[in-house]
């Protein structure tokens, strides 16, 4: 239903008049409630009527939880539809304001716009399609006599909005590749597979984080210290990631004897204790038990088996720890052939491709594995969507980019998952930089760089600061460039972080 120019009209939810001539301003974003339009500075975008009055439900009710039920009564109040509606509505509105995170999911109660959100009216002669920047200069006396409210209610919806996207626990999850001493080389599969089933099996959440295996082999390449001394090592993965408990492990036993040694560390602290038992799904099952007392963890239990794993899988790790990477593709190719259904194998087969920057081999990969993945409901699959989405736009194709990181997007945030949610924020802003938009890039990094500091990420702020430099270095603005310079050393001192701070030009 469209509102006749120039007239006061009522929404269909809030009830509240607005009047012609209201624009909302967000992030670069400005929505004109006149024209049904959401502005860019690039370009204008049209909106489908039912989806533009949800807009302006969530606009006028920021950082409020809007139930489900009273959208669809109200918004589609003249037809009977199914929840998919909405659905698709709320999917449509993510896409249009994408790369920002507008509207929050809250399972079985409904949604939220997580963003500030400045409410203005200008005259009806001006013409709202003017560059957003200068409206609030055009705007009327009797708003700039609000400016000091306006002001006040933009600062408590910022705090609001800082204070829901820190983690409302510190429940921060690393487990180590078991330490396996069982006897026999038909077990050399154990210190991978049998640390992927447990990270598996703690379900991510808005109060729990998980770190999935290839970021923690990440972690370990990055640590500087031996794997053998687990003691040094545990310490050092708390120097450098924002984990909360570090879950050490070690094997051994005999087939159907098995033994499993467990030492739980937090900062100040360590548990440990012992799992006997005949099958190794359920030493697993038994230990995932232990977790989530201890952490609120969920778990899932439902894909455990007693052989989960395949040797080819350690194998190929440490051909690439020796720097044997073609040999390490190979193994992981010949692993996935075997079992078509092995997740890991597929995600280190994908990564090492992304490091060679063989494109078609991560796009062919990734779908093949996106398939899988979907067919057997799997928890990560938005991490095989932003694989893809690199790959896409490494080979030029943006568009293809923007879609599957919109999917990746909206999968991680339906997943908890606030890693990928900062690596495909970082993506959206290199995306950015790809098509001019200098303004959407810096957004985009300084999203990530939240997520990060979400769950205390020091490598991962790292390379946000490093991308932030590279930004403001090319746009000449020195104090931003210096300010961020400044918080990457203080970082990399802090965290012991071995990378090289970027020296200025003329130094």
């Amino acid at each position: 239903m469209y509102a006749a120019p120039y007239y006061s009209f009522i929404d269909l939810v809030t009830d509240v008049t607005i009047e012609p001539g209201t624009v909302y301003h967000m992030e670069g974003f400005t929505v004109d409630v006149t024209r049904r339009h959401i502005i860019t500075p690039q370009q204008t975008l049209n909106v489908r009527p039912k989806t533009f009055s949800l807009l302006l439900q969530f606009l006028e009710n920021p950082l409020q939880v809007l139930a489900k039920d009273l959208l669809l009564n109200k918004i589609w109040d003249d037809v009977t539809v199914e929840e998919q509606v909405l659905v698709q509505s709320i999917r449509e509105l993510r896409q249009l304001f994408a790369p920002l995170d507008i509207i929050q999911t809250h399972p079985r109660k409904g949604y939220a716009w997580i963003i500030p959100v400045e409410k203005l009216h200008q005259s009806p002669e001006l013409n709202p399609i003017a560059k957003p920047a200068k409206v609030a200069k055009k705007t009327a006396k009797a708003v700039t006599a609000l400016g000091v409210v306006v002001l006040l209610v933009l600062g408590i919806f910022s705090l609001k909005n800082y204070v829901a996207e820190k983690p409302v626990s510190e429940n921060i999850i690393t487990v180590l590749p078991i330490n396996n001493r069982m006897e026999g080389s038909n077990l050399l599969w154990v210190r991978l597979g049998m640390m992927d089933q447990l990270i598996q099996s703690l379900q991510l959440s808005p109060n729990v984080q998980v770190f999935d295996a290839p970021y923690v082999l990440h972690l370990l390449e990055v640590s500087g210290v031996d794997d053998s001394n687990r003691v040094q090592l545990v310490n050092r993965i708390f120097e450098i990631s924002g984990s909360s408990l570090v879950v050490d492990l070690e094997l051994s036993g005999s087939v159907n004897d098995y033994r499993l040694l467990y030492r739980l560390f937090t900062p100040t602290d360590q548990s440990s204790g012992v799992i006997m038992e005949n099958q190794l799904d359920k030493v697993v099952e038994n230990l995932a038990k232990v977790i989530a007392t201890k952490t609120d963890a969920r778990l899932d239990l439902s894909h455990l088996n007693a052989e989960f794993n395949s040797s080819l899988i350690a194998e190929a790790v440490e051909k690439g720890n020796q720097g044997e990477t073609a040999a390490a593709i190979a193994l992981l190719n010949s692993a996935v052939t075997i079992e078509p259904d092995n997740v890991l194998a597929y995600q280190l087969l994908i990564e090492s491709a992304h490091y060679q920057q063989d494109w078609p081999s991560v796009i062919s990969n990734a779908k093949k594995v996106i398939a899988v993945a979907e067919q057997h409901q799997y928890a990560r699959t938005h991490v095989f969507y932003y694989l893809l989405a690199s790959a896409e736009l490494a080979q030029g194709d943006v568009e293809q980019a923007r879609h599957y990181l919109f999917i990746a997007q909206e999968l991680a945030e339906q997943a908890f998952d606030s890693l990928y949610q900062a690596y495909i924020a970082s993506l959206w802003g290199d995306i950015a930089l790809k098509t001019g938009d200098v303004h959407t890039a810096e957004i985009s990094y300084q999203r990530a760089m939240k997520h990060h500091q979400a769950i205390a990420c020091p490598i991962g702020m790292s390379l946000v600061h490093r991308k932030l430099i590279e930004l403001y270095s090319s746009q000449k603005k020195n104090d931003l460039l210096m300010e961020q310079r400044s918080q990457l050393k203080q970082l990399i001192e802090k965290h012991k972080l071995l990378i090289e701070l970027p020296q200025l030009v003329g130094n």
